[in-house]
């Protein structure tokens, strides 16, 4: 099995609706997010999110900007690496080009979302994080994946409570 390299990226993709380009992880960790990975060998942070972008939507990016980032310590389905369970997250917006076209063997259900509707699945993780949804409920129908709740929060694409925050986090360990 892998050893996690302990860094990964997230791309945030909007339209000109203001909606979010998101997926259904298709592996560990369950939930809905944008595109993500690790940056492996892919060298610098901005190289692996255009690599993560082509592999799992098709698209390419034409721009880059970072607009939040940090460790969390949130699970992968690698093996733990030097620095233990977690990455050091560098997040980007991305602009982008091209026709959609996911990736069937990391992704599924890919679509774009509204800020209400994006609020919704946020919604489906906290009720979780409080015990009232299985884990396997969540696998079935999931919300937003935990570790990204706190980049949309960084970024104010949705709004949680700091209890309710804080409860997610618990999960993503």
């Amino acid at each position: 099995m892998t050893t996690c390299d302990s860094t990964s990226v997230g791309i945030l993709i909007t339209d000109h609706r203001g909606r979010y380009l998101v997926v259904e992880r298709a592996t560990l960790p369950h939930g809905t997010a944008p595109a993500a990975g690790h940056i492996d060998d892919h060298g610098r942070s901005e190289d692996a999110a255009r690599a993560e972008v082509e592999e799992e939507l098709g698209l390419t990016v034409t721009g880059l900007t970072r607009i939040t980032g940090g460790w969390r310590e949130n699970r992968c389905r690698w093996l733990p690496g030097a620095c233990g369970t977690g990455h050091e997250w560098t997040v980007f917006q991305a602009a982008v080009s091209g026709e959609l076209v996911p990736s069937a063997r990391e992704t599924r259900n890919v679509r774009w979302l509204d800020a209400d509707t994006l609020l919704d699945l946020a919604d489906r993780t906290v009720v979780h994080a409080q015990g009232q949804l299985s884990g396997a409920e969540f696998e079935a129908a999931p919300g937003i994946e935990p570790v990204w709740i706190r980049w949309l929060v960084d970024v104010t694409a949705i709004h949680i409570s700091c209890d309710d925050l804080l409860r997610v986090e618990q999960v993503t360990r």
